[in-house]
């Protein structure tokens, strides 16, 4: 049975530059579809999320990964999730995320990051997502 109500108090996106090359573009989450669970801050990225797509394991109860859209090409690049709970990094949150080819038909790219381990959506209540140019 699949729960109402998914636990989450908010996500956290940022990015990181490499070497001499900055971000500046911040992300307000305008026009984000409903399988958004949650988010409350923000702070400079480097990819502009659209969509952030929640997908739980077999057991409901529990979160597989996480598809991010980017609206910014990020060929090339390297990105990392991570979740926390009150602020600590949360147990068995190691994830591996692929950048995903660059759609010219939508402009947008998917970020797919999956857990090693599913993790209970009960366990976190922010998700980060760091996007690194190369």
């Amino acid at each position: 049975m699949r729960k109402s109500r998914v636990l989450l108090a908010g996500v956290a996106v940022a990015a990181a530059g490499a070497a001499t090359s900055a971000f500046t573009t911040s992300n307000d989450f305008t026009g984000l579809d409903n399988n958004v669970a949650g988010y409350g801050e923000l702070a400079v990225s480097g990819a502009n999320v659209s969509n952030i797509a929640y997908n739980p394991d077999t057991d409901v109860s529990k979160l597989n990964n996480v598809v991010f859209t980017s609206d910014d090409r990020i060929d090339g690049g390297a990105a990392t999730m991570g979740l926390t709970l009150a602020g600590a990094a949360t147990t068995g949150g190691a994830n591996t995320c692929v950048i995903g080819t660059w759609d010219a038909g939508t402009t947008s790219q998917p970020i797919t990051c999956t857990l090693t381990a599913p993790v209970l959506f009960a366990a976190f209540d922010k998700v980060a997502l760091t996007v690194v140019s190369q």
